[in-house]
């Protein structure tokens, strides 16, 4: 009697567990986990130049990396303000040597913040980030289309990177 029930619990579990091996439900799920990410990454951050003020800064400490995973790539320390400033994958793509050359110890920048962060710049625990950037000796190093063409850019290296994960998935599953 034993023997039997432990053979019925075996023939349960195996057909259970053929049920998640089978093709159809791999895929389903391969397409609900890509789709999930793809919805994460769609939209693309802009900024709209009417919400932004501009403000000058001395750039009192040398700047520090935010990561290869954190959107932040740069932070500065500015002499007129206790917060944080930071830029984005918009400002730095495609010219990080430009733009860490500009954040040099005094160098006195122009730089543009979103409006709501004005009353942020005295709070020594805020970030600031900004979505232009002038050095008064290197010129402009980008500005907000710059930023907003940047963020587009960045934005679809990931989505491409997505497709492909998704594709060899696929692959992989239907080979199977």
């Amino acid at each position: 009697m034993i023997v039997l029930q432990t053979k019925k619990l075996k023939t349960k579990k195996k057909i259970e567990l053929e049920f998640y091996e089978k093709k159809w439900f791999k895929l389903v799920c391969l397409f609900a986990f890509f789709g999930w990410l793809f919805y994460l990454g769609w939209g693309t951050f802009q900024i709209n130049k009417n919400e932004l003020i501009e403000i000058k800064v001395t750039v009192s400490e040398k700047w520090k990396s935010g990561g290869s995973k954190n959107p932040v790539k740069i932070y500065f320390k500015t002499k007129e303000y206790p917060s944080q400033f930071g830029i984005y994958v918009g400002g730095t793509f495609g010219r990080w040597e430009q733009v860490t050359n500009a954040l040099k110890q005094n160098s006195v920048l122009t730089v543009r913040i979103h409006k709501s962060n004005k009353k942020n710049l005295n709070i020594a625990t805020e970030f600031i980030p900004i979505y232009f950037l002038r050095n008064e000796n290197l010129g402009l190093l980008f500005d907000e289309d710059d930023f907003n063409r940047n963020e587009k850019k960045s934005d679809s290296r990931w989505r491409a990177f997505i497709i492909i994960v998704f594709i060899i998935c696929c692959w992989k599953i239907i080979e199977d």
